[in-house]
């Protein structure tokens, strides 16, 4: 994961910011599948389940997968 085009490890304050942008039931199902997981654990399964979801990231908080 990059952010700015350098390594990133994801924190909870940012993946906090990051779900209210999330699909409610996607993101419960990623939580009933990993939690406890890191954030950085839990937002790559949800990239995989909504893979557009990459785009906002991107485009909102500069993250790539």
């Amino acid at each position: 994961m990059t952010r700015y085009n350098a390594p990133y490890t994801l924190d909870q304050s940012t993946l906090d910011a990051i779900a209210m942008y999330m699909d409610d039931d996607i993101r419960e199902t990623v939580h009933a599948e990993l939690a406890p997981c890191t954030p950085d654990e839990f937002l790559i399964r949800y990239v995989e389940l909504d893979p557009d979801f990459a785009d906002l990231l991107d485009s909102e908080f500069c993250i790539v997968i």
